[in-house]
């Protein structure tokens, strides 16, 4: 618009009333444009009221104050000025366990990668038709080469600090926003010496400074949508609000391009669109700061949305023909002046990006930790201050005083040690003076903080093991604490996924700007930019789980073991520890190396084995025979002994026969003799039958006489008990002799 005006100007070097006059007809019409967004401001900042009033209230209770509307919950805590900031505590649990699982390395987690279908192909690469792998290998070069220019855009411009900011309002307040892109200009310091030439001081003047894409974080108290809109993709337009000094706002005119300088110092110079005081849609801080002098208290409105094409036909640089109906257009508003207008440089894309911690379905604004342990914490508060309160009661000395009882003038009203109290004479002290003791009944109130503390862990999704903490509702095992984290963690996953949403709308929107702005070929192709921090945290909390258990149940399984690639588990199982794999895993020479040295080992392990058992079984078979041998000469032995008796035997009966016969011869008659004694392994076996018998009759002779005497002591006992029945029977005679001589 200033060039509009300043072609004007030059061309038309006639009496200054007629360009007076044409330049009047061209501020009139902007600045209707300009009302047109200061309503439709007001518009949208009525309608997000309500949710203003839940704002207030959370930045109050992480602020550790109390809300202006006290109810009857907070009254006795605020009057005792105790505030049990559980508020805080668990939206900082949350950021950091956020930022722990987004951002565990520092690096923010996206990656870069060719599309599939390439719609685009960098035409300074040469590419052969029967080589797709060149044009692949290359492509992936060059993704490469863009992710280290976002990542190297990302430090430049402390994007983690940025998303941080975001991350910490949306723990807080339910929303969190962020603006990409915005374009800031980076300062290099150059240290020049003395022996520089001039010509190298010029040079490295212009090579200072950098126009860099650098993605903002916006405060959601200055983020206005349209009413009724339930997400950023739904919203007719978003007017952004910001408060700048007359420093910042001709600072940020010299430095941008479109701004119309003469309007932008006619505001500088006046009073236009400056604002005093406080506004219930802005940062509760600039209450805290309204009674000091404020100033940055010009106020700017960027208007993002769509205005109709006719109207802008005069004020933007476009041709009759492409003029459509309505038009993606950047407003920027002070007061009732519009100090830049310009086309929408993203495709008619709103630049403003936002996360939720839970989300409305039916609002672009979401519910944060405080709007969900509200109650919870206005309730703890009213708890300990009842417990200090009985405490108090129960604690402070109280005293019971009779003032008739003391003499006139005596202090009755201060009790503090040494005091003395002078009584009538005749006046009883204990009934004069009398200490009371309220008994304390707060410890039943202990199991309700408890039961409140719980409920804020439920509610909150941040359980006291997230910072540090221990309740009696939690297990106090190292199992137990990691069920509880996990279970936590798994509670935190739909934010991730949204944190994670925007942080790649922001990564595509800095890779939109290099696509077409960077001068650097080397980078340029038609890439996917996602953010893998949702994806991370799935492997971390969902993935490894399933990849232990199914590891586990393999185990269990010995006929499905064979059929399963152990190697393929061994990265994600490291990476599921948080270990690097290249420095934990072996490489393939080595894991050869060591499966031939085993394969060495255990051959020769075998060989040795093999020799130990050759050689124990010709021990054995050396014993097995030694021990035949011996059973051998001793079964020869025994034949030789029986054959021995055997002979001997019958040379005796031989000799009784012979004997026999020579008596017969002689006449003498015999009678018939036991030939069987002649036998000596018949006798040795009768010999046996009788020294057994013996013994048994010896045994027999034992029982029978342990027997006569077990009769004998027991009669001996019958006998003992009847005398002993005798003498007690005749006591009670003898005394009734006595009793009748006497």
């Amino acid at each position: 618009m200033a060039e509009i005006v300043e072609e004007e100007q030059n061309v038309y070097d006639t009496p200054a009333g007629t360009v007076v006059e044409e330049k009047k007809v061209i501020k009139a019409e902007l600045d209707t444009f300009a009302k047109i967004i200061q309503e439709k401001f007001a518009e949208a900042r009525d309608y997000r009221r309500d949710h203003e009033l839940h704002w207030q209230e959370a930045y109050d209770a992480y602020r550790a104050k109390y809300p202006s509307h006290i109810n009857k919950a907070n009254e006795l805590a605020n009057e005792r000025g105790i505030f049990v900031n559980q508020t805080r505590r668990k939206v900082n649990s949350a950021k950091i366990k956020i930022g722990t699982l987004l951002f565990e390395d520092g690096e923010v987690p996206f990656a870069i990668t060719p599309s599939k279908r390439p719609r685009f192909f960098p035409p300074d690469i040469e590419v052969q038709e029967d080589r797709p792998d060149v044009l692949e290998d290359a492509l992936l070069g060059r993704a490469k080469n863009m992710e280290d220019k976002i990542r190297d855009v990302l430090r430049k411009t402390s994007y983690n600090d940025e998303i941080t900011h975001a991350i910490h309002e949306m723990c807080l307040y339910g929303t969190g926003c962020t603006k990409g892109i915005t374009l800031t200009r980076k300062n290099f310091p150059v240290y020049n010496s003395v022996r520089t030439p001039e010509d190298m001081v010029e040079i490295e003047s212009q090579l200072e400074e950098e126009l860099v894409p650098a993605v903002k974080y916006i405060s959601i108290w200055n983020v206005f949508p349209s009413p009724e809109a339930s997400s950023s993709e739904d919203a007719d337009y978003v007017i952004q609000r910001n408060f700048v000094s007359p420093i910042q706002l001709r600072a940020m005119a010299s430095e941008g391009q479109g701004y119309i300088m003469e309007v932008v110092e006619e505001i500088i110079s006046g009073d236009e669109g400056r604002v005093h005081g406080y506004d219930e849609s802005q940062h509760p801080k600039k209450f805290d700061e309204t009674s000091a002098r404020q100033i940055k208290n010009i106020e700017v409105l960027e208007f993002w949305g769509r205005l109709d094409g006719s109207d802008l036909e005069d004020y933007l640089p476009i041709e009759s023909g492409d003029i459509r109906q309505s038009m993606p257009v950047v407003v920027t508003v002070i007061g009732d002046k519009v100090i830049k207008i310009q086309e929408n440089p993203f495709d008619d894309t709103l630049p403003f990006h936002f996360c939720y911690w839970q989300k409305n379905p039916e609002s672009c604004w979401g519910d944060g930790i405080y709007y969900a342990i509200r109650d919870v914490q206005a309730i703890l508060n009213f708890s300990y201050a009842m417990m200090i309160e009985g405490k108090s009661l129960s604690a402070a000395p109280m005293t019971v005083i009779d003032p008739n009882s003391f003499e006139p003038g005596t202090d009755t009203e201060q009790v503090y040690p040494g005091k003395q109290f002078r009584v009538k004479p005749g006046a009883s002290v204990r009934d004069a003076f009398m200490p009371v003791q309220i008994p304390d009944v707060t410890n039943g109130l202990l199991q309700l903080v408890q039961q409140l503390e719980r409920e804020a862990d439920l509610d909150s999704g941040q359980t006291s093991i997230g910072y540090g903490d221990m309740s009696p509702a939690q297990t106090k095992t190292a199992t137990g604490m990691s069920i509880l984290n996990s279970n936590a963690n798994r509670q935190t996953a739909d934010v991730v996924r949204s944190v994670s949403k925007m942080i790649t709308q922001n990564i595509q929107a800095i890779y939109r700007w290099l696509m077409v702005d960077s001068p650097d070929m080397e980078i340029k192709g038609d890439y996917e930019a996602i953010s893998t921090g949702y994806e991370q945290y799935i492997a971390k909390e969902v993935h490894n789980t399933q990849l232990i258990n199914f590891l586990q149940t393999i185990g269990s399984l010995p006929q499905l073991q064979q059929y399963i690639k152990y190697e393929a588990f061994s990265r994600p199982l490291l990476r599921a520890f948080n270990l690097d794999p290249e420095e934990v895993m072996k490489t393939e020479e080595q894991v050869a190396q060591e499966l031939q040295q085993q394969t060495q080992a255990m051959q020769q392990q075998q060989q040795e084995q093999a020799q130990q058992q050759a050689q124990l079984i010709q021990q054995q078979a050396q014993a097995q025979a030694q021990s035949q041998a011996q059973s051998q000469i001793q079964v020869e032995q025994v034949k030789s002994i029986l054959t021995e008796k055997q002979k001997v035997s019958d040379d005796q009966r031989e000799m009784e026969r012979a004997e026999r016969l020579e008596l017969i011869k002689d006449g003498n008659v015999l009678h018939p003799t036991n030939l069987e004694r002649h036998s000596i392994l018949l006798r040795e076996e009768m010999d046996k039958g009788e020294a057994q018998q013996l013994m048994q009759e010896d045994q027999a002779e034992k029982q029978r006489m342990a027997q006569m005497a077990a009769e004998e002591q027991q009669a001996a006992q019958q006998e003992q008990e009847a005398q002993m029945g005798g003498q007690m029977a005749g006591i009670p005679e003898e005394g009734m002799v006595e009793q009748g001589q006497a």
